[in-house]
C-alpha cells in the first residue's frame, strides 16, 4: 500500500512538472508571436497619435 502511495506521489509530481513544462511553452510561443507581429509591423504607423508625437520631437 505505501509504494502505491509512493507511486501515486511521483506521478502526481510528474504531472504538475509536464503541466508546467506545457504552460512555460505556451507562454514561449504567446511572447514569440508577439515578437514576429511587431517585427512584420511598423512600430509607429503614421495614423497613430505616438507617429505624431515622435515626428515632432525630430522634426
Amino acid at each position: 500500500m505505501a509504494d502505491d502511495d509512493e507511486l501515486h506521489g511521483e506521478i502526481d509530481a510528474l504531472a504538475r512538472d509536464i503541466e508546467r513544462a506545457i504552460l512555460e511553452f505556451d507562454s514561449a510561443l504567446e511572447r514569440h508571436a508577439m515578437i514576429r507581429q511587431t517585427a512584420r509591423e511598423p512600430v509607429f504607423r503614421s495614423e497613430s497619435p505616438e507617429f505624431d508625437d515622435v515626428q515632432n520631437l525630430f522634426f
